[in-house]
């Protein structure tokens, strides 16, 4: 009697699976419809095509780099004596290298990239894009090792005249690695997506057949975590003001213009500036108290005696600051294959009393893919 009773439960288990496996099946098809009809709609077949294949499997190797230049001032001493000091560190992540796979339907899909040089770097990325929109979502880990320095002083002295100090260094060897995160998220509308399309370009969903351009309106959603707190960085830490790690966040809009030009049959290249205003510009610091110690012992070389106790954290906002986004790249299809070289530049600000950040950001992708 059990027996039959598990086997019957068995059997009503599997047929609810049945269904459900049915049920599945039945709204991936009509999300694939939404996606077809939101590809296909309001463009001109006479300047885009939509190929019958609507899946596309890419393989990528990406080459990227990130500047994170502060600059701190620091003014008055304790006993009001009238000094300036400009300490303008610029952290380079090394030329980094990564490959991954980019899966997609129409222009919609995800990638993974992984790091095959030295520094610990991942990128992962979505998106989401029709005829007259899109939406990226890229987000990034990778460390910093070295950087460039530029350290600038003005004393006065007792006959009134000022004496000046300026010191440079280039890929100065860090004590320990600067960790990075960023989160990007961008979306577009384009004015003119009956002739012009993102995707030909950037996901090749499409194919661009002849050449058209259209003004765009975009957004920036950035997120931003770097952190230099090691206690082998307190050096580094001191002469920023205290600032251990911080987090920004930024949201930017602008507009802008984007170019297809097609020199002919299965060539495509690509053009787009966006321009942007930051309507939203936060930033978290984490301050430490520096104190000197005889206690810390040295590890894997030798390093300041300095510990950093934690000390405040503040939310501070900045004021309106400039930046923007700019894109180019280069397709050749041929019948389902193609084979493209793309790449961005981005960049973003913040000041607040005196100290100022900026962080420039690029990378460049070669893929070959397949539709299938």
């Amino acid at each position: 009697m059990m027996k039959r009773f598990y086997l019957l439960l068995l059997l009503q288990c599997l047929c609810q699976l049945a269904f459900a496996g049915g049920g599945v099946v039945n709204l991936i098809k009509k999300l694939g419809t939404i996606i077809d009809n939101a590809t296909w709609r309001g463009i001109d077949s006479t300047y885009i095509i939509v190929p019958q294949k609507p899946w596309q499997l890419i393989s990528r190797t990406n080459v990227n780099q990130t500047t994170y230049h502060m600059d701190a001032v620091l003014v008055n001493d304790p006993e009001k004596i009238e000094y300036r000091m400009d300490f303008e560190p610029t952290l380079t992540t090394g030329v980094g290298w990564s490959t991954g796979l980019w899966l997609g339907y129409r222009g919609y899909g995800l990638g993974f990239q992984k790091s095959i040089s030295k520094n610990d770097d991942y990128n992962f990325g979505l998106s989401a894009c029709g005829s007259k929109y899109g939406l990226n979502v890229r987000l990034r880990h990778y460390e910093a090792s070295k950087m460039d320095l530029h350290f600038e002083a003005s004393f006065p002295n007792e006959e009134n005249s000022e004496l000046r100090y300026v010191e440079d260094g280039e890929n100065l060897e860090l004590e320990s690695p600067i960790s990075y995160k960023t989160l990007f998220v961008e979306g577009y509308y384009l004015f003119n997506g009956k002739h012009y399309s993102n995707t030909a370009v950037f996901d090749q969903s499409v194919q661009q057949v002849k050449s058209a351009g259209s003004l765009m309106v975009g957004f920036t959603w950035f997120k931003s975590s770097v952190e230099h707190s090691n206690q082998k960085n307190a050096i580094l830490v001191d002469l920023m003001n205290n600032v251990g790690q911080t987090k920004q966040w930024q949201f930017a809009m602008g507009a802008g213009y984007a170019y297809n030009w097609v020199p002919r049959r299965n060539w495509l290249l690509g053009i787009q500036a966006l321009p942007m205003l930051t309507l939203l510009n936060r930033i978290k610091t984490w301050e430490y108290k520096l104190v000197e110690s005889d206690t810390v012992e040295p590890e894997d070389g030798e390093y300041s005696p300095i510990m950093l106790i934690p000390d405040k954290v503040e939310t501070k906002k900045s004021r309106i600051m400039p930046g923007g986004v700019a894109r180019a790249g280069v397709v050749y299809n041929h019948k389902q294959f193609f084979v493209t070289a793309t790449g961005q530049v981005s960049s973003y600000g913040y000041k607040h009393d005196n100290n100022s950040l900026r962080l420039v950001d690029w990378y460049a992708n070669a893929s070959l893919g397949v539709r299938f």
